[in-house]
C-alpha cells in the first residue's frame, strides 16, 4: 500500500443504505414540512440541492426557510432516528468488506479517517455501533452549528483533516475513497488522489466521462486497495 493516509466516505461507501437517494430524499422532504417551508420544491430541485455547495442557502431561501441552523437540526435529528431504526431492523449494515480491509490498512500503520456530509454524532454513533471506531484516527463530520458550505464537494473538510494530521505532500500521500461525484471533487480541490468505489453499478448510468473531475482509481471492492 503506498499511501500513508486513507480518507473514507462513509454512507455508501462503508455503511449500506437502502435506497439512498431516496433515503435521504425522503428526510428533506420532512425536514422542510417541520421548518414550516412555504413552497415544498420538485424533485430535481431537491437533487440540485446537495450539488449547491455554499448555495445551499439560496435554495432554503427560496423555499422559505430562513433559519438554517434550525434546519439542519431537525435534518440531523430526522437522519439519526431513521438510522437507529433500520440499523435494529438489519436494513442498514457495513458491507462485508468494510472491517478486514479497515484492520489491513490500520495494522500497516496507515492514518485513516472518516470524511462526512453527515452530523459529526451520527458518525461517531455508526462507528460505534459496528465497532469500527478504532480504526480511525480522526473524523470530519457536519452538524447544524457548522458551516454547512464545507460539505463535500467542498474540499475543506479534507484539509481541516490533513491538517490535523500533520500532512506533508512533499513526502507523504493521501487517497480519498468515496462513492459519489462529491467525493471525487472533493479530493481533487483538496488536490490529494480519489477511489470511486462502484457500490452500486446503476448510480451512475452515463458514465464518469464528463465529470470535471476524474477519479485515479474505480474499484468495486475495498480489497482493490490493497492493490495500489
Amino acid at each position: 500500500m503506498k499511501y500513508d493516509y486513507y480518507l473514507f466516505d462513509l454512507d455508501g461507501c462503508l455503511l449500506y443504505i437502502p435506497r439512498s437517494w431516496e433515503y435521504f430524499d425522503n428526510i428533506l422532504v420532512k425536514t422542510l414540512e417541520k421548518a414550516n417551508t412555504t413552497k415544498m420544491p420538485i424533485r430535481s430541485e431537491r437533487n440540485n440541492f446537495w450539488f449547491s455547495g455554499k448555495n445551499y442557502i439560496n435554495y432554503l431561501k427560496n423555499w422559505g426557510t430562513m433559519d438554517y441552523q434550525h434546519f439542519w437540526k431537525i435534518f440531523d435529528k430526522i437522519d439519526y432516528e431513521h438510522r437507529k431504526n433500520l440499523i435494529k431492523r438489519n436494513k442498514i449494515f457495513l458491507f462485508n468488506d468494510v472491517k478486514q480491509i479497515l484492520k489491513e490498512i490500520y495494522l500497516d500503520s496507515k492514518k485513516i479517517a472518516i470524511i462526512s456530509n453527515s452530523a459529526d454524532y451520527i458518525v461517531k454513533y455508526i462507528l460505534y455501533k459496528f465497532k469500527i471506531t478504532k480504526f480511525f484516527h480522526k473524523l470530519f463530520g457536519l452538524s447544524y452549528d457548522k458551516d454547512q458550505a464545507i460539505a463535500k464537494p467542498s474540499p475543506l473538510g479534507i484539509i481541516s483533516i490533513l491538517n490535523d494530521f500533520n500532512f506533508d505532500p512533499r513526502t507523504a500521500k493521501a487517497l480519498m475513497i468515496g462513492d459519489s461525484i462529491m467525493d471525487i471533487y472533493a479530493a481533487k480541490r483538496a488536490e490529494i488522489h480519489s477511489c470511486l468505489i462502484r457500490r452500486d453499478e446503476t448510480k451512475y448510468p452515463e458514465g464518469y466521462s464528463e465529470w470535471e473531475h476524474q477519479p485515479d482509481y474505480i474499484i468495486d471492492n475495498l480489497t482493490e486497495l490493497l492493490d495500489f
